[in-house]
């Protein structure tokens, strides 16, 4: 399922670390602390397990760390504005390829 990642993090090296993470898992980066992609169940709950732990390990209180399930369509009917190199098709699912 697609899933919507953002964290408001102060610490530059937590924050780098999580980046890593969800970077590692799959995920797109949509904008400086947002990404976006498909992850199975059991990614979904270890990202989520692992990230957690280390906002609560290593962060501060007014840290924060959001997980949204989002639906093809609602990407689909995201409205960018400014400069933005997304694929809508593809973060979507929606893009296939055809390689001959």
């Amino acid at each position: 399922m697609l899933h919507l990642i953002c964290y408001d993090i102060h610490s530059n090296t937590l924050r780098a670390a999580l980046a890593r993470k969800i970077i590692a898992a799959g995920l797109d980066r949509i904008n400086k602390s947002v990404y976006l992609g498909v992850l199975t169940k059991d990614t979904l709950q270890k990202l989520e397990t692992e990230l957690a732990q280390k906002i609560q390990q290593k962060g501060q209180p007014q840290d924060s760390l959001l997980f949204l399930p989002v639906s093809p369509s609602q990407v689909q009917n995201m409205r960018i504005y400014g400069r933005n190199d997304l694929d809508k098709d593809e973060l979507s699912g929606e893009k296939s390829t055809l390689i001959m």
